[in-house]
């Protein structure tokens, strides 16, 4: 009997944008980068890992996913010098993000022109891969 004016409830929800996104949802958090993969001369090289070996402090920044669309670098725990905190911030301050199925996109003009992923959520791991020859990366959540 409390199925059917739950389900009306869930529906007028939906119909006026009060009800969460429940594609949306998983990719949500605060998230650190183990590898990002791309494939050169037909060897694959991880360009986090050779990141990280000029500048250890890049395997502490953060990306934070925001549930209202905000896509941002934390680098305030990084150790990282001013600078390059500053330019790695500033880089993402305006990015944003929107889930289209398994798809993820990754915009700073309102999505005119954006980046697109596959993605894909195990345990607390996230990977995206490139639709656009952009490699693969790897997350775990924090």
């Amino acid at each position: 009997m409390l199925r059917k004016p739950l389900a009306l409830c869930m529906l007028l929800a939906l119909c006026h944008g009060l009800a969460p996104a429940q594609d949306q949802a998983p990719v949500v958090g605060r998230w650190k980068r183990l590898s990002s993969t791309i494939e050169h001369q037909g060897q694959k090289v991880d360009m986090h890992a050779a990141l990280v070996q000029q500048r250890p402090c890049a395997a502490k920044i953060r990306y934070v996913i925001t549930a209202d669309g905000k896509y941002q670098l934390d680098a305030s725990q990084s150790g990282c010098d001013e600078k390059y905190r500053g330019i790695q911030e500033r880089l993402h301050s305006k990015m944003r993000w929107k889930v289209e199925g398994q798809r993820i996109t990754l915009s700073t003009t309102d999505f005119a022109v954006g980046q697109t992923y596959l993605f894909s959520i195990s345990g607390d791991k996230m990977t995206w891969t490139g639709t656009e020859g952009q490699g693969v990366s790897v997350y775990q959540r924090e």
